[in-house]
């Protein structure tokens, strides 16, 4: 049995699971069951949208939309609910099987609440870092000749982060536009007390995740996980959006003192040569 599938659009995510989609539309939460669904079926340029007919009663039927989706993950949503419909669909109209959820509060929210004291004391810290990267800048200090040296090992080290930075971008944005995403179950922790995911993918095969991820499910816990069907092995897992705020807020400033740092202690005695000039 495939995990549940999480299919993400612009501005609407759809999760099908125990036989209904969950559809997150505008802030809306909908709870449309199998047999209020007429037809799903793939459209778009190269099948990147997914469109969820429901039943109707002689009028015209309400069709719910998922745009600018990955192709691979709409094939594998539209063949997983299709492979449910019952033969003979509801004459009623759909929308009134469709109920509407109260959604639970925002990770960041919840991150916030618990770990109030965690993130001032890390606003704190960087506020004192940035403090000493200007003092030491401003500082004139002896030996500058041997300035490049220190410089060329912060411009390695800015280097290193921005290589890491791009990765998680790219592997972000492939597997969101090319990938597949199921919901991955906790099975518990490993000997490194790092959290293990378990899901099934639309294959049928068996998979475990190990790390962290956003929380999508709490009762089990589940996270979403993503793969690209060209590479199936490499497994990534979405953060909540506040870990990439947080991480944002500490690296940005701290790749850009280690740009301007190397820099200006790699080229400050080549730009005072030509100064003198």
């Amino acid at each position: 049995m495939t995990s549940p599938l999480i299919l993400r659009g612009r501005g609407t995510t759809a999760h099908f699971e125990d036989r209904s989609v969950l559809l997150e539309q505008n802030g809306i939460h909908r709870r449309i069951p199998v047999r209020a669904i007429r037809e799903v079926r793939a459209s778009g340029a190269g099948g990147d949208t997914a469109e969820i007919e429901l039943t109707s009663a002689g009028r015209d039927p309400v069709v719910f939309v998922v745009t600018r989706s990955s192709p691979a993950a709409v094939s594998a949503f539209v063949s997983a609910v299709t492979s449910v419909l019952p033969e003979h669909r509801s004459p009623r109209d759909g929308m009134e099987l469709v109920s509407e959820e109260t959604p639970t509060a925002p990770e960041w929210r919840v991150f916030l609440a618990r770990h109030s004291a965690a993130v001032t004391v890390a606003v704190f810290a960087i506020g004192l870092w940035a403090a000493l990267v200007v003092y030491v800048a401003a500082a004139g200090e002896p030996g500058q000749w041997l300035m490049p040296i220190p410089g060329a090992l912060l411009l390695l080290a800015a280097g290193r982060y921005l290589q890491l930075a791009g990765g998680i971008v790219r592997e972000h944005w492939s597997t969101r536009r090319h990938g597949i995403a199921v919901a991955a179950t906790s099975a518990g922790r490993n000997s490194a007390n790092k959290e293990i995911w378990e899901f099934t993918d639309a294959e049928g095969r068996a998979r475990t995740y190990v790390g962290s991820g956003k929380i999508i499910g709490r009762e089990p816990r589940r996270i979403e996980v993503r793969y690209d069907p060209r590479d199936p092995d490499e497994l990534y897992a979405p953060q909540p959006v506040l870990a990439y705020v947080v991480i944002g807020v500490a690296v940005a400033p701290m790749l850009a003192g280690l740009l301007t740092a190397g820099l200006w202690l790699t080229l400050w005695q080549f730009i005072d040569v030509l100064l003198m000039d």
